[in-house]
């Protein structure tokens, strides 16, 4: 159907729904009761074959047990004989419950999770249908973790989202534990306890409200920290930095669904309602300004429609609408004013956002598929756009088949069996009972890990990461004059047949077997390039062949100055792969006498103080395009960089003989380094340096280089504030550091910041290596370094630590900008030989937080470790061998 006919046919459903006895009012050619049946039996076949809610594949999760409750609901709003769904969503409750339901399947009382509470609402639909005392005992269950002294509260009285989220209410949160608190208040509570707990759950609402809603868009924000300690809290306000769809349309739900339970009698009563009812009105009214026009959808980050990569999401999208068909349909809001939005957001759900497969089946799709706040989560817009995006996400299955039985109450279709879907075919035995008392000590221990496994976001990284794709067309570099004696220059020739490449719409740039000399090569979009096996570029020495100067980084400032040899500004799709070799020729002769320490030579001090003293600048007063170097100065070039692109794939090729750093992303997105060597043992010859980066996969690298092989960056001081983009969801895999300073390290140009590294399957051993894993910053970098992760790797000598953070690099504490290092893991690391295994250096004010290591072994450790200034280090299953004087190996074990 156009777009232009369903909003049409929208604006006259007001007319439409007073009209008792009128045709059915359908979207898309199907009423909303038909829509959630079809969507609820194509959910049923998909997860009753899979037992994918169910034990012991399922999780006591509240989305799943959100889209469970609303087919209990479409039951009820049905009214047929026999159930259709109700025996499949009580086997899968009962598959979590223990025989007396004192008990529940992967429900962890002691970490006092909102969350968890959620699915008790789907187990009181089940009491108050058939008063089985089971069910009663798990409510109960539930309940009693809100009691005073036991689920933690802010100060002023409502609920910390969880434990692990000291301090903060989170929107969310209000749906998953109030609803459950007012059916019981109102069904089970004892009478004389009723107004108290009524009070409470008015307040939950009250307090949230007062500290997300933001009176300049009228939207609610995602999170507010009442100690204003998280990273992404705002420091005056302790408010979240951006408005997230879903996040207000749980709280939207919530206050519609709490209010099914609070009592209309007395006059503290209606106060109460009152109060809530306000709060919504307030609430819609916030989203709906921001409802986009054509579609009738919701935005990921509601008040950014339009900008690159936000999208219409559809989860928050089925819960404003549901919201407001049963808050018309309640009177709690009226039609005259929310009746063309709520048509409007239902029909562009379903036009959309819905899709119609094959078989009859239907997707709900562009469900974001999780987002949060915390441990590497910043609140950031990037970091909303950054989450995957999936179908039939059950946080929007629930509110898609409950705004399908609004809707048909709000339009009065009054729809037949006969006009409805037939009964889906379930898969209901392969749902096992699977009682909490059967889990071994030992199981429940991995499902606890499990559930704060910091490696269960890289599925959803590597999800996001892809090489690029290219047309089937190739150009020679010699087809355009490129020599073949390897000694004339083909700088032209490639440029060219680059260009021919790019102006067809994308290609090979072939480089075949044999030697061929070059000057600066600028790769464009939709080019790979692309060396045979055999093939080797020379790269010019000469620095005026590197002129004129092109925007670029130089140890993480931003500048005018010499070309790398392989740079790219603002492209995608491109990649540099093969099995030649790329030889940058430097040497003691021409590229490295530049450098501030190479031995005896120090002619590069004065170039790289001038900048770095720019970097300091007040931010206001910067302009990167007036640092310009280059010719006269000695600032090395990097030999790949690839600067502000998309889409980008380095595979297989060698690298030798760099002037610089090697391979040097910047402020990149989708990047994938696989099966390179690089061979360089120059001063500065880092191996991969990413910086500001966003979704990078590094594998089956060998690294033989002359300083880190990998050192993530962001930016330095003032000047990588001013941009302020960190680098993030970076995953470093089966790689090989036959030589080098540095495994991985972080920093220090960091102030940007960093999170969510993986590192694993990794082989370290080098006569020259320093440390595995070091992370290096100050008070003058600052930055958040948030969710690194390390495990399974091996390490031979290093010189110095095997796990290294310190925050005492270079200029140390002087400076105002305190560095955060928080959430480090390292697991299953063994090491051969080290003078120490740890050094961990805070400052006394400004401490590391939150670092464990677990079941590592550092053998042939010659001195003690150095801890400093550390909150929340733990030690599990951790081996020291130490050498004593007598260097005979004596073994301590850390365990806690």
């Amino acid at each position: 159907m156009p777009k232009h006919s369903l909003i049409i046919l929208c604006l006259a459903a007001t007319a439409l729904a007073a009209t008792i006895g009128a045709a059915p009012e359908k979207f898309s050619g199907s009423t909303p009761l038909q829509w959630s049946v079809r969507y609820a039996n194509s959910e049923a076949s998909r997860l009753s074959a899979t037992n994918e809610y169910g034990m012991p594949k399922g999780k006591w999760n509240y989305a799943n047990f959100l889209e469970l409750r609303s087919m209990l609901y479409l039951d009820d709003r049905l009214a047929e004989p026999k159930p259709r769904y109700r025996a499949f969503v009580q086997a899968t409750t009962d598959s979590f419950l223990s025989d007396d339901g004192r008990s529940v399947a992967r429900f962890k009382p002691g970490e006092y999770s909102i969350d968890d509470i959620a699915p008790g609402v789907t187990v009181q639909y089940l009491y108050r249908t058939d008063k089985n005392e089971r069910y009663r005992n798990t409510i109960e269950l539930m309940r009693r973790q809100l009691d005073p002294g036991k689920h933690p509260r802010v100060s002023e009285g409502a609920f910390w989202h969880k434990k692990r989220y000291p301090h903060q209410i989170w929107l969310d949160g209000l749906y998953m534990g109030s609803p459950l608190y007012a059916e019981y208040t109102a069904t089970l509570e004892a009478p004389e306890k009723r107004q108290a707990a009524y009070d409470d759950i008015a307040l939950q609402f009250r307090i949230s409200a007062k500290h997300t809603h933001d009176k300049k868009t009228g939207l609610y924000y995602h999170a507010w920290d009442e100690s204003r300690e998280q990273g992404w809290a705002n420091k005056e306000t302790g408010q979240s930095p951006n408005f997230w769809s879903r996040a207000i349309g749980w709280y939207s739900m919530a206050i519609v669904d709490v209010l099914d339970f609070l009592p209309d009698e007395t006059a503290a009563d209606k106060t109460r309602r009152a109060e809530l009812i306000t709060i919504l009105k307030s609430v819609l009214d916030g989203v709906i300004k921001y409802q986009d026009p054509e579609s009738g959808c919701w935005w990921q980050v509601t008040d950014q429609a339009h900008r690159r990569g936000n999208y219409l999401e559809a989860t928050a999208t089925a819960m404003f609408a549901y919201t407001m068909a049963k808050a018309m349909n309640h009177g709690y809001i009226d039609r005259a004013t929310y009746e063309a939005p709520a048509l409007k957001a239902y029909g562009g759900l379903i036009e959309t956002l819905v899709k119609v497969n094959a078989d009859g089946s239907i997707d709900l799709t562009q469900c974001c598929a999780v987002a949060g706040l915390g441990y590497g989560r910043d609140g950031s817009y990037e970091y909303y756009l950054s989450e995957p995006i999936i179908n039939n996400d059950p946080k929007g299955s629930g509110p898609f088949i409950l705004a399908g039985i609004e809707f048909d109450r709000l339009l009065d279709i009054n729809e037949t069996p006969k006009t409805l879907p037939s009964s889906p075919v379930f898969k209901i035995g392969t749902i096992r009972a699977t009682p909490q008392k059967r889990l071994s000590r030992e199981e429940l221990n991995a499902v606890a890990a499990a559930a704060n496994d910091p490696w269960a976001r890289v599925p959803g990284i590597l999800s996001r990461i892809n090489a690029p794709g290219f047309p089937d067309r190739v150009y020679s570099i010699v087809e355009y004059g490129a020599p073949v004696d390897g000694k004339g220059d083909s700088t032209e020739a490639i440029r060219r047949a680059i260009s021919a490449c790019n102006t067809a719409g994308g290609g090979t740039v072939l480089v075949p077997p044999g030697t061929f000399v070059t000057g600066p090569i600028y790769l464009k979009s939709n080019v790979n390039l692309h060396l045979e096996g055999g093939s080797r570029l020379l790269f010019k020495t000469d620095p005026d062949a590197y002129m004129p100067v092109v925007f670029t980084r130089w140890e993480g400032v931003e500048l005018m100055n010499f070309s790398p040899l392989i740079y790219a500004y603002e492209e995608e799709n491109i990649a540099i792969t093969g099995d030649g070799v790329l030889d940058g020729q430097a040497g003691n002769e021409n590229w490295w006498p530049m450098s501030d320490i190479a031995k005896g030579r120090r002619p590069g001090v004065a170039s790289r103080k001038k900048l770095m003293r720019e970097a300091n600048e007040p931010i206001e007063k910067m302009d990167p395009n007036k640092r310009v170097y280059g010719k006269g100065e000695t600032l090395r070039p990097p030999f790949i960089q690839t600067y502000k692109c998309e889409n980008i794939l380095i595979e297989g090729i060698t690298l030798n003989r760099m002037p610089f750093w090697g391979i040097h992303p910047v402020l990149c997105t989708n990047t994938i380094i696989r099966g390179v060597k690089i061979v360089s043992h120059g001063p500065n010859n880092d191996g991969i340096d990413p910086e500001s980066c966003t979704d990078m996969l590094i594998e089956n690298v060998h690294f033989d280089t002359g300083d880190d092989c990998i050192a993530i960056k962001s930016g330095r001081n003032n000047d990588g504030r001013r941009l302020n983009a960190p680098s993030q969801n970076i995953i470093i895999r089966n790689c090989v550091m036959k030589d080098g300073h540095g495994g991985v390290a972080i920093g220090s140009e960091i102030s940007g910041g960093c999170r969510n590294v993986y590192i694993e399957d990794c082989r370290m051993d080098s006569p020259n290596l320093e440390r595995a894993l070091r992370i290096k910053t100050n008070a003058v970098r600052g930055g958040v370094i948030d969710n690194i992760n390390m495990r399974n790797t091996r390490v031979g000598r290093v010189s110095d630590s095997v796990v290294s953070i310190n925050f005492w690099y270079e200029e140390a504490d002087k400076g105002g900008h305190m560095p955060t290092v928080r959430n480090i893991t390292v697991q299953n690391i063994t090491s051969q030989s080290s003078p120490r295994a740890l050094t961990f250096k805070g400052f006394p004010d400004n401490p590391i937080r939150y670092v464990t290591l677990r079941d590592c072994t550092f053998n042939g450790v010659e001195g003690a470790d150095i801890i400093q200034h550390i909150e929340g280090l733990v030690q599990e299953n951790v081996t020291i061998n130490r050498i004593t004087a007598a260097n005979k190996p004596s073994a301590s074990k850390k365990k806690k």
